[in-house]
């Protein structure tokens, strides 16, 4: 099973909850956090595991599951050591995926 990009009955819900304008406060500050993530330069484990693993619950509340499993296969990796590259370049990819669904849904919301 694939998991979504973006749920929007995550983020549905998450509306009913906190309100619609305090969400679109907080998919924007999430999208403008999730464009500098995984910078190129960023190749040393111990950062990158961090990273990841700040992405993990914050892009889970949201909706965005793919990342957040992929933010979590990228912290196992970066913990257990071996060439991150590869990783890191999927999850760039990914991470510019999932801002152009949070800015559609930003609009929308």
């Amino acid at each position: 099973m694939t998991l979504p990009l973006l749920s929007r009955p995550v983020l549905d819900d998450l509306g009913g909850v906190i309100g619609a304008e305090k969400l679109q406060r907080l998919l924007v500050r999430f999208t403008d956090s999730l464009r500098t993530a995984f910078p190129k330069d960023s190749r040393e484990p111990g950062s990158v595991a961090r990273e990841a693993h700040t992405l993990i619950s914050m892009s889970g509340m949201l909706g965005c599951e793919r990342l957040s499993d992929a933010c979590r296969t990228l912290e196992a990796q970066a913990k257990g050591g071996g060439d991150l590259a590869p990783a890191l370049a999927e999850i760039r990819a990914l991470r510019d995926e999932t801002v152009r669904a949070l800015e559609d849904a930003a609009q929308t919301h």
